[in-house]
This record gives structure tokens, C-alpha cells and sequence, in this order.
């Protein structure tokens, strides 16, 4: 059985160690990162979500509510109360297109900007102790898997 299958029914895989699920693996990766990013956002009054809108902006230079309502885990009426505390904070703005009014654009402010910055250079030094132990070849792994996961995810996003 390979890391990437699932044990037989029961847990066992008749005699060998039972393996969690890769899903349960990257859940439980993702609940530790999510909690490093909360503390190291809580004292900015930041949740982690909001740290993902406002980083998913730094990446793209402007986004619509629609976009990041695509590619963010939460739906289009959160987005709007999200976009409008950060708005109301001074971290993002808010712009309409002159050619279509209806269309709005949001970007960081030098400040929101400044944040992503701060918070994602703290929240890389945590990845980095996570990543302790591990040889040059098996951080170029991880890279690899990372970057390719992140394309497999950008293609399923564009394709719905």
C-alpha cells in the first residue's frame, strides 16, 4: 500500500500498519499552519481567512469579490463583509471600473501590503521549522508537490 491509499476497512491493511488517509494528513498540516497564521495575525485583530483574502490580493495586484469568492473556502456573502472590515481597517480599496460601474476591483493599501509582508515572513519562518530535518532533495520534493498542487487547484478553479 502506498502513502497515498487508504487502509482496508477497519484500519488495518492485513498486517501492515495502517496509514491515515493523505487527506487526513493534509488537514491536519493545514490545521497547524492555520493556527500558526492565527496567532501571529490575532494581535493585527486579523483572522486567518481574511490574511488568505488579503494575500490572495498581494499575488494577483487587484481582485474582484467573484475571484476571491472562487478560490477562498468561504461564499460571496462572507466575502463582502470581509472586503468591507478590511476596507474599514485600511488594508484594501476598493475601485470601480470606469467602463463598467458594476465591476469592483480590491487592492491593498501600503498598509495592507506592509501586513501580508510582515505576517507572511513570520508565518514562513514557522513553515521553515516545520521543514527541520529534511535534506535539500526532500525540501525540493516538498517544493515540487506544493507547486504542482497549486496549479491542480488553480485548473480545477478555472474550470467550474
Amino acid at each position: 500500500m502506498t502513502d497515498l491509499q487508504q487502509p482496508a476497512p477497519g484500519g488495518h491493511d492485513h498486517g501492515q500498519e495502517s496509514v491515515p488517509p493523505f487527506g487526513l494528513r493534509a488537514i491536519s498540516l493545514s490545521t497547524a499552519i492555520i493556527k500558526a497564521l492565527a496567532d501571529e495575525a490575532a494581535p493585527h485583530d486579523i483572522q486567518p481567512v481574511e490574511f488568505n483574502l488579503l494575500q490572495y490580493c498581494a499575488e494577483t495586484g487587484e481582485s474582484t469579490a467573484t475571484q476571491l469568492a472562487r478560490v477562498l473556502p468561504i461564499d460571496a456573502s462572507r466575502i463582502s463583509r470581509i472586503v468591507t472590515r478590511l476596507v474599514d481597517k485600511g488594508l484594501l480599496i476598493r475601485r470601480r471600473l470606469p467602463h463598467d460601474r458594476r465591476t469592483v476591483m480590491l487592492s491593498l493599501t501600503d498598509e495592507g501590503a506592509r501586513l501580508v509582508a510582515e505576517l507572511g515572513e513570520r508565518v514562513e519562518r514557522y513553515l521553515l521549522r516545520l521543514l527541520e530535518g529534511y535534506d535539500e532533495q526532500d525540501l525540493r520534493m516538498v517544493e515540487s508537490i506544493t507547486v504542482q498542487m497549486r496549479a491542480n487547484f488553480a485548473a480545477m478553479i478555472e474550470s467550474e
